[in-house]
């Protein structure tokens, strides 16, 4: 059974004919399906073959609808990376480190590796070659960042009608190589590696010694407790309240998530480490409490290399930052406090929205403050 001839895409042409009339000139024709979904005849005469074919064809372009869009799935995908640019920086949602990541990795990745080929050629077999590569060069990390930028572009294609569909979603999934379960320091570790800390001479130059002890007592990140400031401090009360967290360019005045934000019950000798810090007029405390040792906000990049010489140096090569938010979340959960609560201590989110908009939980228990003392070498001493 014969199924006729398959109709144009809205707002395409069939075959250009030409013809050369009676009076010597020429006209070029063409069938053209509307945005409505109509098939025209359109055509143009001219004096020449070569200018009938040029005016049919500037005819066509100023008939297609003014509002589509300029994105089709003949675009090449360099073009597309462009419209994503223009696309991410005006994206309020998104932190300044993000709209970075993502441009840096749309131009430095995938431009080079897809950016010649026509949007309508990002099949699965091609994303599926192009994360390969990446992963094999740059690491799994970036290979699934790389996927989430690549899947973002697409979809922006799909939304100006360039796609129907987003082949990245069906795209072989990426596989995470297999590496060992972070741990928590144990007590002894833990005291061990906080006296190491504080008989380092470096640690002490680039005043790592304070901050240590807080994100070990805290278990914060990084970024968060670079960025605390005094007015966000009760040390009457004994709680710091979270709001902010560092970016390489400075602060950002929103935490990771919105589960970020918190107010969490420090730990005594935390308390008298910040009255010391706050006292002491060699450290410059106006603009944060753990600046750099130039006394500007400390470049969390930065900051996260001197942490892994330190650790490296001291006979601690396994630890990182989050280790001791592993820790943190371990003696808490040891003690006996709920696992809602040890997340309200890190700041992670919880699955449960009724649980979210629970204000009341924000204000983490006072009883962490008494479990997360300094941990000590010394034996206990005897009753």
């Amino acid at each position: 059974m014969r199924t006729g001839r398959p109709p144009l895409t809205v707002g395409t042409w069939g075959d250009i004919s030409t013809l050369r009339m009676p009076n010597g000139s020429w006209r070029a024709r063409a069938r053209y399906r509307d945005y409505d979904g109509t098939v025209t005849q359109i055509a143009r005469f001219r004096p020449t073959r070569t200018e009938a074919i040029s005016a049919l064809k500037l005819a066509i372009t100023e008939r297609q609808d003014p509002t589509a869009s300029a994105l089709t799935g003949h675009m090449r995908v360099k073009l597309l990376i462009e419209v994503y640019l223009e696309d991410v920086a005006t994206r309020a949602s998104l932190a300044p480190t993000s709209r970075e990541r993502y441009a840096k990795l749309a131009v430095d990745l995938i431009k080079p590796g897809m950016g010649d080929l026509q949007v309508r050629e990002i099949t699965v077999p091609a994303i599926n070659r192009f994360l390969a590569a990446i992963a094999r060069k740059h690491g799994y990390g970036t290979a699934k960042m790389t996927r989430s930028v690549l899947s973002g572009m697409v979809q922006l294609a799909i939304d100006h009608g360039a796609l129907r569909d987003n082949p990245v979603r069906q795209a072989r999934r990426l596989e995470a190589p297999r590496r060992q379960s972070p741990r928590a320091l144990s007590v002894a570790e833990h005291a061990e590696l906080l006296d190491k800390v504080a008989a380092d001479r470096k640690a002490r130059e680039l005043d790592l010694v304070d901050l240590i002890e807080f994100l070990s007592a805290t278990g914060t990140r990084i970024g968060e407790a670079s960025a605390v400031r005094t007015r966000y401090l009760d040390l009457d009360a004994g709680v710091v309240e979270i709001t902010a967290t560092t970016i390489d360019g400075g602060i950002q005045e929103w935490t990771k998530t919105d589960a970020g934000w918190r107010v969490l019950a420090l730990p005594p000798h935390v308390v008298a480490t910040l009255r010391r810090r706050i006292a002491d007029p060699a450290i410059n405390t106006d603009e944060v409490l753990f600046p750099s040792p130039l006394g500007r906000v400390r470049n969390r990049s930065n900051t996260t290399g001197e942490l892994r010489r330190l650790f490296d140096r001291i006979g601690f090569d396994w630890v990182t930052s989050h280790t001791f938010r592993k820790t943190v979340a371990t003696r808490l959960d040891e003690a006996g406090i709920s696992a809602r609560q040890v997340a309200d201590q890190l700041g992670h989110r919880n699955p449960s929205m009724t649980t979210d908009v629970y204000m009341g939980r924000k204000t983490t228990v006072a009883a962490a403050a008494t479990i997360l003392g300094r941990p000590s070498t010394r034996e206990p001493e005897s009753p």
